[in-house]
């Protein structure tokens, strides 16, 4: 077949019952000169079959079988295997006129056009029909072609714009020369109508109705289960087309054809939105919110954990909503990723700019009655809370809603001041004297306050914290659950060529000693005191490099650091392959943090076997068990960092590697710290919540 003039794609998932019909009306095309390809896409009934069936008895017809990947995939495959000057589209459900493609090719090959838009007929089981996609009154002032954006402009203006590929003729060196395709689960045909009008340079219409499109309950389209990921497909469409008509405006105002693409976005926005609503309010799962800030600590340590603690829920029976408060946006942003929905949500006005207490209790009564709106009850509701300071909305949610509510302590607001130091604590709670005393207190009280009348369970991260909420802030034990933080295993052992490769890679000699510390470049994380230990250290070994990865305050990293610039890297942000490429070329990281209430980072490293040196505080000597797989150092009351220096230099004078040591280390990550068992002990609280005398917490 060597005069191919139009290629027609077919990808077809479970239609026994309807293909036939839908291959008999393309065997029967007045117009000979087709190719038919049919992507079976991992049918399980007989669709294969019957596909093969015509492909035997008509050389036009082939049929290409893959497991299931969906229509959108689907048609990619036809697209990369069409020889047709023009290519078109028929589901595997539907059926065209004898001389569909006789009529649109005749009237693509006269125009030279790039695209033929033509209208549809939506046929019923009852046998009734009705027609779509009538262009007519948009075309009839333009006897020829039309340039495509424009095409789309006029026909937004009128209401007439049908972004379905099925009922239209494309050219199909257009289609290449543009890299044209589709994107998203759902709604594919949205994303490439808009991109083929906005490049087409000739559009014309044919007003005839010619496909046939079958409306059917068991439908993809039609059916309820999806309406997650469809609404999560109608999103990334809208963010995709905005960013497009944002790269082509370049900062130049936008004319009305740009207008219309943004005018449609944001009506896919809208339609996305509706029907993540129409899902909350009918169905019977579960409802949580977990409710996060946007800060720091929520971008990183609170933030890795929330992506953590949603792989822990069965999204058939949960709807998952992550709540970012105190956003620096705007307004509301709002996007579904993963079948998890993701709100920011901004102060109003200028209470981003005057937080009296007073503004705070009017904002979270905002959130709380925007969040509610979107629920139709009774359903049962649960909220997870990272931060103390949410108080109020936690008891709206409690008091309104009768909604389950689990805290996560990742950290108590006074320890910073104090660096978790609770002897100091005490003393202050027994006599607090001067305002910063007082605050301390008062920060106390408030942190008791929200776990005593608020939550169900507080979940701790480390012991410490446990025996010190059980002990100190007097919360009953009923309530108290040990949860360690978790870590996806993702250490890759590297041979001797390969690291030697990676130092190359990274600027270091072999005979370099690196010594590597991951994390904020904040005061609280002791980096400070690491460069002035590791200045000493290289009077004794010149060769020692001091790598510091991460973010923060980088004026203070370089006042600190000179005039000693040769022994230092600073990296900025790393993405974790980059930084787990340092955990396995470093000698030893150090974690010198005057306070972590966990230690993310210490976790980490001894996931990946690189020796730990952190300071004898709270989190990280439980992690390293006071010594036991890790090297703890002591500051002292005075800082001194000669102690810090000794472990050191301690480490990198000595022959090999404590390997058995880290061996251990990796061995109490993988049992400890890993993702199954801190989901396992997640579900266990939701599901005692539920039912309290079927699970029992093991605390």
């Amino acid at each position: 077949m060597n005069n191919i003039k139009v290629s027609i794609l077919i990808p077809a998932y479970n239609v026994e019952n309807y293909i036939e019909e839908c291959l008999h009306s393309l065997k029967c095309q007045t117009l000979k000169e087709i190719e038919v390809i049919i992507i079976d896409d991992g049918s399980t009934d007989k669709t294969g079959e019957i596909a093969e069936m015509y492909a035997h008895s008509d050389q036009r017809f082939r049929v290409v079988h893959q497991l299931n990947k969906g229509l959108t995939q689907s048609r990619n495959v036809g697209l990369s295997l069409a020889r047709g000057k023009y290519i078109g589209f028929v589901d595997g459900d539907d059926y065209v006129s004898k001389d569909a493609f006789e009529q649109l090719f005749l009237r693509a090959d006269t125009y030279s056009a790039d695209i033929v838009l033509g209208s549809v007929l939506y046929t019923y089981e009852d046998g009734t029909s009705h027609r779509v996609g009538d262009k007519s009154a948009v075309f009839q002032s333009y006897p020829g072609t039309m340039e495509g954006k424009q095409c789309f402009k006029l026909l937004m203006k009128t209401g007439c714009y049908i972004p379905m590929v099925w009922s239209n003729l494309y050219r199909l060196e257009f289609i290449r020369q543009n890299q044209l395709h589709f994107e998203a689960a759902f709604h594919e045909d949205e994303f490439f109508m808009p991109y083929a009008l906005f490049f087409a340079k000739k559009v014309i219409d044919i007003n005839i109705d010619f496909y046939f499109y079958r409306q059917r309950q068991g439908s993809i389209m039609h059916s309820d289960r999806n309406l997650i990921r469809r609404s999560e497909s109608l999103f990334f469409i809208n963010s995709r087309l905005k960013e497009f008509i944002k790269e082509k405006v370049n900062g130049k105002e936008c004319d009305e054809t740009e207008q219309a693409f943004l005018l449609q976005a944001d009506s896919l926005y809208e339609r996305a939105q509706n029907l993540y609503e129409n899902e909350l309010s009918t169905s019977s799962k579960k409802c949580l919110f977990i409710i996060s800030e946007e800060s720091v600590a929520g971008k990183y340590g609170v933030g890795t954990y929330i992506s953590q603690l949603t792989q822990c829920f069965d999204l058939s029976a949960w709807n998952l909503n992550v709540i970012i408060l105190h956003a620096r946006s705007k307004e509301v942003q709002w996007k579904i990723k993963d079948g998890i929905a993701y709100y920011e949500i901004p102060m109003p006005g200028k209470m981003q700019y005057y937080s009296s207490s007073l503004d705070e209790k009017q904002y979270y009564r905002g959130v709380f009655y925007y969040l509610a709106s979107r629920l139709t009850l009774p359903k049962k509701i649960y909220c997870h809370f990272n931060f103390a300071i949410h108080h109020d909305l936690a008891l709206l949610f409690k008091k309104k809603l009768q909604a389950k509510i689990v805290f996560t302590l990742h950290y108590t607001d006074w320890s910073f001041d104090l660096l978790g130091d609770q002897d100091w604590l005490k003393q202050i709670l027994a006599n607090p004297i001067g305002n910063k005393d007082n605050q301390v207190k008062k920060t106390f009280e408030r942190e008791k306050a929200f776990m005593m009348e608020c939550c169900d369970y507080v979940v701790t991260i480390a012991n410490h914290s446990y025996r010190m909420l059980k002990e100190l802030y007097e919360i009953p034990q009923d309530k108290l659950v040990f949860v360690p933080n978790a870590l996806k295993d993702e250490y890759q052992p590297r041979n001797k060529e390969e690291l030697n490769s990676l130092r190359k890679k990274y600027g270091f000699n072999d005979n370099d000693k690196i010594v590597l510390f991951a994390g904020r470049i904040d005061l609280v994380k002791g980096f400070a005191e690491l460069i002035k230990a590791v200045k000493l250290v290289q009077r004794e070994i010149p060769n020692t490099k001091l790598v510091i990865a991460g973010s923060g305050n980088y004026t203070l990293a370089f006042s600190t650091a000179a005039p000693c610039w040769s022994g230092l890297v600073f990296t900025g942000f790393l993405p974790k392959e980059q930084l787990y490429d340092l955990y396995a070329i470093a000698d030893i990281g150090v974690v010198p943090s005057k306070h972590e209430e966990f230690g993310y980072v210490a976790v980490e490293m001894m996931m990946h076997r690189l020796p730990v040196i952190v300071n004898n505080t709270t989190g990280l000597k439980e992690i390293v068990e006071n010594g036991e797989l890790g090297t703890v150092f002591d500051y002292g009351e005075n800082w001194d960092i000669k102690s810090l220096k000794e472990k050191i230099i301690s480490y990198l004078i000595s022959e090999k590697s404590n390997s058995q040591m880290t061996k251990e280390a990796r061995n109490k990550v993988l049992e400890c710290y890993s993702l199954d068992s801190f989901c396992r002990r997640i579900h266990d609280i939701y599901n005692h919540m539920e039912n309290p005398c079927d699970t029992y917490l093991n605390n």
